[in-house]
C-alpha cells in the first residue's frame, strides 16, 4: 500500500506541472502550487510562494528583517528571481556609449522588484509603447526606462515559471520514487523510511545499491541485493573493531571468535558484544542482543545472492539491513572501537 500523502503529493504535482506546461497565468497557478509545497512540507518554497502570492512587504503577519532560516533561504529565492535593472541608471547617452546588445551591460541586476508575481503580469499584461503623440513630454530617458523595466519584469516571470517547474517537476520524481519504494517493501516500509539515517553511516553505497536492484525484474539483481546486504556486514565489521588480536571471547556467543584474516562477519560480533558488556542498561543490551542475531542472519542470507535469490527473500533482507544499521547507529555512533 502507498501512504495517501504520497499519493496525494504525486496527484498535486501533475496537475500543478499541466497547468505550467499549458500557460496558465502564472499568479493562477501560485496558490495550488503553495499548497503542494505544504502537504510536501517544505517550509522555505512555502514562504517563496506567499512572497510570490502577496510581494515582499505583503506577506500577512510578516514583516522585514525575516527572522526565521527558511523565511531568509525563501526571500533569497524571491531576491535572486526578482533581481532587475535599476533602470534609474540608464540613459540613452550610456546605452550609446556602452553598447546596448551586449549582455554584460543588461545582465548588471541590482534592484529587486518587489511586486508580487499578479502585479507584475498585470502591469507587463496593461503596458503599451509610449503613444508618439505625448511622446514629445517624455525625455529619451523616460521613454527608455519605461520599455525596459517592462522587459525586466517579462524576464521575472520567465525565471519564476522556469524555477516553479523544476521545483514541482523534483517534487513528483521524488512522489513517484517513493510510490515505487512503498510499493516495492511493502507493508514494512516504515521500518525502512525509520532508518534513512543509515545512509549516512558509511554503507550507504551499499544500501542504495540493495535497493535499487530490488527494482529489477531480473533474478539475476535479487542476488545482487542479497549481496549488497552482505557487504554491509563486511564493510562494517572492518572498520568498526580495530585490533591485533587472534581470537575475541564473546559473552553473547558464548564462545570465542576468531578475528584473524577476513573475519569480518566475526569482528562486527565482537563489536557488537564490547559494547553489550559496557552496557548497565537491560533494554540496551537487549536490543544489541538482537543486533547480534541479526549480524548472523544478514551475513547467511546474504551470501545466499551467490546463487538464486527470490524477490521476497531479498525483500525481507533489505528491510532487515537497514533495520539493522539503523539500530547499530543509534545504540553505538557507529564509532571504532579498539580490543583490548
Amino acid at each position: 500500500m502507498v501512504s495517501p500523502q504520497v499519493l496525494s503529493v504525486a496527484e498535486e504535482a501533475r496537475a500543478v506541472l499541466g497547468r505550467l506546461n499549458r500557460s496558465d497565468g502564472l499568479s493562477t497557478i501560485l496558490p495550488q502550487a503553495r499548497a503542494l509545497a505544504k502537504e510536501y512540507g517544505d517550509p522555505k518554497h512555502v514562504f517563496w510562494l506567499d512572497l510570490e502570492i502577496y510581494g515582499l512587504a505583503g506577506v500577512p503577519g510578516v514583516s522585514a528583517p525575516f527572522k526565521h532560516q527558511y523565511q531568509k533561504e525563501g526571500g533569497l529565492i524571491f531576491a535572486e528571481l526578482h533581481a532587475v535593472e535599476n533602470v534609474e541608471k540608464l540613459t540613452v547617452e550610456g546605452v550609446r556609449d556602452a553598447g546596448y546588445l551586449r549582455d554584460d551591460f543588461m545582465g548588471q541586476r541590482d534592484v529587486v522588484a518587489y511586486q508580487s508575481v499578479g502585479e507584475i503580469e498585470r502591469s507587463v499584461a496593461n503596458w503599451r509603447p509610449v503613444d508618439p503623440a505625448v511622446a514629445f513630454s517624455l525625455s529619451a530617458d523616460q521613454v527608455m526606462r519605461d520599455s525596459v523595466i517592462q522587459s525586466e519584469y517579462q524576464r521575472v516571470l520567465e525565471r519564476v515559471r522556469a524555477y516553479l517547474h523544476r521545483f514541482v517537476s523534483d517534487i513528483l520524481a521524488w512522489a513517484e520514487a517513493e510510490k515505487e519504494n512503498q510499493l516495492l517493501l511493502g507493508r514494512d516500509y516504515h521500518v525502512v523510511v525509520a532508518s534513512l539515517e543509515a545512509l549516512q553511516t558509511g554503507v550507504g553505497e551499499e544500501l542504495l545499491a540493495a535497493l535499487g536492484n530490488l527494482r529489477s525484474s531480473n533474478p539475476a539483481n535479487w542476488a545482487l541485493a542479497a549481496l549488497a546486504c552482505r557487504n554491509v556486514v563486511l564493510k562494517l565489521g572492518r572498520t568498526l573493531l580495530v585490533s591485533d588480536e587472534e581470537v575475541y571471547q564473546s559473552e553473547l556467543a558464548g564462545r570465542r571468535l576468531n578475528l584473524r584474516g577476513e573475519m569480518e562477519k566475526n569482528r562486527l560480533c565482537a563489536f557488537i558484544d564490547w559494547h553489550f558488556r559496557r552496557s548497565a542498561d537491560e533494554s540496551v543490551k537487549s536490543e544489541l542482543k538482537r543486533l547480534d542475531e541479526a549480524v548472523r542472519s544478514i551475513y547467511e542470507k546474504g551470501s545466499k545472492g551467490k546463487s538464486t535469490t527470490r524477490h521476497g527473500e531479498a525483500q525481507q533482507l533489505v528491510i532487515d539491513t537497514f533495520d539493522f544499521v539503523s539500530g547499530l547507529e543509534r545504540l553505538t555512533g557507529l564509532q571504532p572501537v579498539t580490543y583490548p
